[in-house]
């Protein structure tokens, strides 16, 4: 006997010889078929796994909430529960993290103190960013591996500096040495410039779209360490930004689709989140709140000198415990949603969250109305960070040692973006360029 006899065939060549038999030469159909039914099969087993991991947080949740008696805990903070609900998903569809939510209806419309708005958004995006980052990597999705690698130890380091140095830890919950509002509007500033820029680049109707960041030079990578910087150096205060910094750099300044930028940004914010939530959460205490009755008395084991502190304000770790099985099944449906969205899509989504992060500013935050600097701040802030976004991403090319477009290269369906007026949009250059 053959020892090729005692040789398994490969499932490819099981389905070409199946085919063969079937038929009079090669099955093409038939091939095409069983491959798109094994694509299927896989996918939809990766989907399963990925659901696996937001079914085991849920499950350690239940046990933990009933075994230590937090039932009552969770139910005094419902209105977390249904904030995140849209925050988590927010963090798993868009650069955005559920700060990106959490942080402006903590502050602006219930009133909770920053400080407590950024841990918390920190120690929530653990678990809802951790589980779609899980998703992420289970299902196999495009990521730019190399600018997360440049980006992330800066980010890292950025946060450090950010949280040591421009917070004062003598204090309760460590606020920022910044004050409060201007550090709100900066964060609102930066999302809107980051959006405006996108929603201008894309009403051009054909777009070249890379799926990584193609450069011939470092001064691309620099920009990417930058980025990763000032992102984890303002998540250290408004407990998010390094998604949006990240994706900034990526699909504005570096061209590459936003299908591959928001995962991309996914993966960082959910790194800088574990760290804050190690870092300020359990190593500085924050999430250990000691309550008589309804108010806080302790944080972190020193005691509060006053009067209790209001606990639907000051309970971090009761708001945080309330929606954390929200969050663990949000995100992860988030990135599968965008996953099926088309890069147009996603972006409109993108812009209309800036908007609705701008108008909220708008509406809740008193001192707009009453600061004269404060207003200064904000539009002066809004002018230079759009035109200078604006600028940057006309020149980029040249700035960033970015690789041009090469005319005479074949172009994949994946590499080109066409809105729904490109044929109308080509026709009208066409006619401008040609001679007279």
């Amino acid at each position: 006997m053959d020892e090729t006899d005692n040789v398994t065939p490969a499932p490819a060549d099981d389905r070409r010889a199946a085919a063969e038999r079937a038929g009079d030469g090669f099955d093409v159909d038939a091939i095409v078929s069983a491959a798109s039914t094994a694509r299927g099969r896989d996918e939809r087993r990766r989907a399963r796994a990925a659901l696996g991991v937001s079914a085991s947080v849920t499950v350690v949740w239940l046990i933990y909430v009933t075994a230590w008696s937090q039932w009552d805990r969770v139910i005094d903070n419902w209105v977390s529960s249904i904030t995140m609900v849209a925050g988590s998903f927010v963090a798993g569809a868009t650069p955005q993290g559920g700060g990106a939510v959490a942080f402006p209806v903590f502050t602006k419309g219930l009133e909770i103190p920053s400080e407590v708005a950024r841990t918390f958004s920190l120690c929530i995006q653990t678990i809802g960013m951790g589980a779609a980052s899980c998703a992420i990597l289970i299902r196999r999705r495009r990521v730019e591996v190399g600018a997360l690698v440049a980006a992330l130890p800066a980010a890292l380091g950025g946060f450090l500096v950010g949280y040591l140095l421009l917070s004062d830890r003598d204090l309760l919950f460590a606020p920022s040495v910044l004050p409060g509002a201007y550090v709100k509007v900066g964060f609102t500033l930066l999302t809107a410039g980051m959006a405006a820029v996108i929603y201008l680049a894309y009403r051009v109707h054909v777009l070249e779209v890379r799926n990584r960041v193609v450069a011939t030079g470092q001064r691309a990578t620099l920009m990417l360490v930058v980025c990763g910087a000032i992102g984890g150096l303002v998540s250290s205060q408004v407990g998010s930004g390094a998604d949006v910094l990240l994706y900034l750099g990526l699909v504005v300044l570096a061209g590459v689709s936003p299908r591959v930028g928001v995962p991309t940004s996914v993966l960082l914010m959910a790194s800088v989140s574990i760290l804050g939530f190690v870092l300020i959460g359990i190593v500085d205490g924050q999430l250990d709140i000691t309550l008589v009755a309804d108010g806080v008395t302790a944080v972190g084991g020193t005691a509060i000198d006053g009067p209790p502190l209001e606990a639907s304000r000051f309970d971090l770790f009761g708001l945080w415990i309330a929606a954390a099985p929200i969050v663990a099944w949000g995100a992860p449906l988030g990135s599968w949603a965008t996953s099926r969205l088309s890069d147009r899509r996603l972006v409109v989504a993108v812009v209309a969250l800036a908007m609705l992060e701008v108008v909220t500013t708008v509406i809740f935050l008193d001192e707009l109305r009453s600061e004269v600097g404060l207003v200064v701040f904000a539009v002066g802030g809004a002018i230079a960070i759009v035109g200078g976004l604006l600028l940057l991403q006309r020149h980029r090319v040249r700035l960033l040692g970015l690789a041009p477009l090469d005319p005479e290269a074949s172009l994949r369906r994946s590499m080109v973006d066409l809105g729904p007026d490109h044929e109308a949009q080509v026709g009208e250059r066409s006619q401008k360029e040609e001679p007279r």
